[in-house]
């Protein structure tokens, strides 16, 4: 079978997997509403402010939810030592990687779908650019998942990696996770779109060179791993 087919493979796997049980999207899902929903109650006063601010309480929501899933992602491959088996098999491991990153980002980006209008009703904001926001979630969250998965998959047999994951992971997404206020925050406020383009064009090359990184350095890792 072609590397691509394995590929789509293990995706649909993966995606089918999570679609069955519901459990990660679920658990999410509840703790980012809740999160914006808490996060209005304490700090809106008007829709003018709340533009400044509520940039960074959806990054965060994005950030801690995002945690959440990779401290379960590699769960259901450790039962019974599916993934030893998974990594020895005729599958890249670089496969198995790139499959696992996508499948979180596609829970983190729902996620973020679902997050959106809540943050837009609690904090009553307008959004004229709707497809501008969501791109700029949708490439800052890419880049936390590839390097957010090769942490996960290197501390999945770590007894306390629920403790050690954002402590190796947060000083690196930092980064990333600026420019996502930055550029947002430049949508909600309305500012000159050279603001948005240039803090979206920074996350593109925060993308590029650790997506490129984590796909090169997960082979040595899973050897290791196996």
């Amino acid at each position: 079978m072609k590397r691509g087919a394995l590929f789509l493979l293990l995706l649909r796997k993966e995606l089918a997997l999570e679609a069955r049980n519901k459990e990660l999207f679920s658990t999410m899902s509840i703790f980012s509403v809740l999160m914006v929903v808490l996060f209005s109650f304490a700090f809106y006063t008007d829709s003018e402010r709340a533009a400044v601010y509520a940039p960074g309480i959806l990054w965060i929501t994005v950030l801690f939810s995002g945690t959440l899933g990779l401290n379960r992602l590699y769960d259901k491959e450790l039962e019974g030592g599916a993934l030893d088996a998974l990594l020895m098999g005729a599958v890249s491991s670089r496969t198995v990687f790139v499959a696992k990153a996508l499948t979180h980002f596609g829970l983190t980006f729902g996620v973020v779908l679902l997050t959106v209008p809540v943050l837009m009703l609690f904090f009553r904001l307008e959004l004229s650019e709707p497809g501008a926001l969501l791109f700029s979630l949708a490439v800052g969250t890419l880049g936390f998942s590839f390097l957010g998965t090769l942490f996960a998959s290197a501390l999945c047999y770590a007894r306390m990696r629920d403790v050690l994951l954002p402590m190796v992971l947060y000083p690196l997404v930092v980064p990333v996770l600026i420019a996502g206020v930055k550029s947002s925050g430049g949508i909600l406020q309305n500012l000159h779109p050279d603001v948005v383009t240039s803090w979206t064009q920074f996350m593109v090359g925060y993308d590029l060179l650790f997506i490129s990184a984590s796909v090169y350095i997960y082979k040595p890792l899973s050897e290791q791993l196996a």
